[in-house]
């Protein structure tokens, strides 16, 4: 055999412990690319190993240390790749776990604003003839409505507010007599009723109440007359119904909360002054001069600078301060 030959001498054995280190140099490079677990390393150590001690029987004295220096060599060896073996198979666990996560960005429709889920705009759409007369009913019966609502408000706040009272008299200490009365109607009826009973003139009609005397023009509303109040009624016959030379008219005070309006007629030159509270409605106003005119609340209206006043209107959002004139126009009766 010739030994010239390092590839072919088998028993070269320092050449082939350099082809094994190149292959596995090689195979180290190449799981780097990927991951595979090398398995061969020990098979081919125990051949060598075998082949070293077959071929130590012929050249046992040549060889011996080279032998004992490889084996050693190959041990070491043998346990690197041992714990390059552990180390790529573990290398190679991983990369197969991490290979299951995605790398790189990741886009999940959904879950945030991305506009995807907004609505489609709605195409413009003309309303048709039948669509727009449907909505003018429908705006009709808003307003009548609301007229009725309006309407029923008035009538229950008129009610409240112009309620019926049962007036008592005690007339003369002897006999109580009730009349019921409108709470801003004038107790003038009273004083006529007791006239014609006693057949006398009204001036000599007497009514107080709570030691304070009364007049034809008060009202149960303007001499605060309660439930369980009683007026008391006399005779004044040393009193002439011409002489007035002792009659000291009452001065009233003026009160804070109490503003004064004048209304003017139409073909009237003599005009109305009547007064209400600064938080009165104005309806109010319409109750007192019915009351005065003899008019139905429902047959005139009120105007101030050409604007309708309603019955619900107040001072504020009419910014009245008070002293103002209004106009009053009756309605034309239907036929």
């Amino acid at each position: 055999m010739d030994l010239s030959d390092e590839d072919e001498n088998p028993y070269d054995f320092v050449a082939q412990y350099k082809k094994l280190q190149m292959e596995r140099k090689k195979k180290v490079a190449d799981d780097k690319q990927q991951p595979i677990v090398i398995n061969t390393i020990n098979s081919q150590t125990e051949t060598s190993v075998n082949v070293t001690q077959s071929s130590s029987k012929q050249c046992e004295a040549l060889t011996n240390s080279v032998v004992n220096t490889t084996v050693n060599s190959t041990a070491s060896t043998n346990d690197h790749g041992c714990n390059t073996q552990s180390h790529h198979q573990t290398k190679g666990n991983c990369a197969t776990e991490e290979s299951t996560n995605v790398v790189g960005p990741v886009i999940c429709i959904g879950d945030f604003d991305d506009g995807y889920d907004m609505s489609l705009p709605k195409a413009s759409k003309e309303k048709t003839t039948h669509e727009k007369m449907m909505e003018d009913a429908g705006n009709i019966m808003d307003n009548w409505k609301k007229k009725q609502i309006e309407e029923a408000e008035v009538e229950d706040a008129l009610a409240a507010a112009n309620r019926v009272m049962n007036v008592k008299v005690y007339w003369r200490q002897m006999r109580t007599y009730r009349f019921p009365l409108r709470m801003f109607q004038p107790i003038s009826s009273i004083y006529e009723h007791f006239a014609k009973l006693e057949n006398i003139d009204p001036s000599h009609v007497r009514l107080d109440l709570h030691k304070k005397t009364l007049s034809p023009t008060d009202t149960p509303n303007s001499i605060n007359y309660k439930i369980v109040d009683f007026i008391d009624g006399e005779i004044e016959f040393y009193r002439s119904p011409y002489d007035t030379s002792n009659v000291v008219p009452e001065v009233k005070k003026p009160q804070d909360d109490l503003v004064k309006f004048c209304i003017k007629q139409k073909d009237v030159k003599k005009p109305i002054f009547i007064e209400i509270k600064k938080t009165d409605k104005m309806l109010i106003l319409y109750i007192k001069l019915s009351e005065i005119l003899g008019f139905d609340i429902d047959s005139f209206t009120l105007e101030f600078d050409g604007d309708k006043i309603k019955k619900t209107d107040t001072m504020d959002n009419l910014d009245l301060e008070g002293d103002e004139c209004f106009e009053l126009f009756q309605k034309q009766s239907k036929k």
